[in-house]
Formats: structure tokens, sequence, C-alpha cells
């Protein structure tokens, strides 16, 4: 007697695979990461022209400080060091996190970045009320946030979204 089955055997079930369905990338993500990655590095530059001119940036510091909040050379020297890693671990590793997102169409994080670059470009905004520190480092600011808002406008072209929603 031969076993009953009720159904016909046609394999196994594909396997999902997330942008699978995807076309290629569109030229707008492309430019839009390679800005991205440009900003990532110029946040690397920007790290260590802060060590190097430290003792500028403590000094810009204490004469910019209010009087009321007594700040002192090793304070204002720790807080800079303090910020510079902050700074490189979690702002530039975020960033590499989500440009490699992005890369694969992750639409999350076209938002996240959208969010984070809109938060960093109000942020050196207003530094540029009180700039402390050499000139360099505000030119290297005002280029990230010119590649940030381009990366953005990119990441949101028609073609664009319609990558990322075509998951």
């Amino acid at each position: 007697m031969t076993e009953y089955q009720p159904y016909p055997s046609e394999g196994p079930e594909p396997v999902y695979q997330p942008g699978a369905n995807r076309g290629p990338r569109p030229s707008a993500v492309d430019t839009a990461l390679k800005l991205i990655w440009a900003s990532i590095a110029l946040g690397l530059v920007s790290a260590l022209l802060t060590f190097l001119y430290l003792d500028d940036i403590v000094d810009s510091a204490l004469e910019n400080a209010d009087a009321s909040m007594e700040l002192t050379e090793s304070a204002a020297r720790g807080a800079a060091v303090a910020s510079v890693i902050f700074g490189l671990v979690i702002g530039v590793g975020l960033m590499v996190l989500i440009a490699v997102f992005i890369g694969k169409g992750a639409n999350w994080a076209r938002i996240v970045f959208t969010v984070l670059g809109v938060l960093s470009v109000l942020g050196v905004l207003m530094s540029l009320a009180n700039p402390t520190g050499p000139v360099i480092m505000l030119i290297l600011s005002l280029i990230q946030i010119v590649l940030t808002i381009a990366a953005i406008v990119l990441l949101f072209k028609s073609e664009s979204t319609a990558w990322f929603k075509s998951a």
C-alpha cells in the first residue's frame, strides 16, 4: 500500500532574503553614501586636530567661560578630551553602522541618519554663536554640514525613496 500525500510536494519553500526583489542601488544613494563616508573621514580628521590644538581649545574655552562657572584648565582639558573620545566611539561608530545599513537599503537607517544629521546641523549652527578652537575645525564642521545636507537630499530623491521602500 502506498502512503497517501494530500498535497503534492514541490520542493522546499523559498527562503526570504531582504532586498532580493529590489533593483540595483540608485546612483543618488551611491553618491549619498560617498558623502556620508567623506563626512565620517572629516570627523576623524577633526578628532585628530582636536588633540593637536588641545591647548588652543582649552585657552579659548577658558576665555569664553562665564565668570560664575569657575572653569579650571584641567576641567576644560578633560571636557575636550572626553568629548573627542565620546564623539569617536559613539558618533563615528554609529555613523559607520548607519552607512552600512543605508547601503543595504534599510529605510530605518535613512530615517535615523536624517534625524541625527538635522541635530548635527543644528548643533554646529548653534556653536557658530560662540566658536572655540582653531578656524580649521570650524571650516571642517561647515564642510560636514554641507555633506550631510547633500546626503539627506539625495537619500530622499524619488528614485532613492522607491528603492528603500521596495523591500
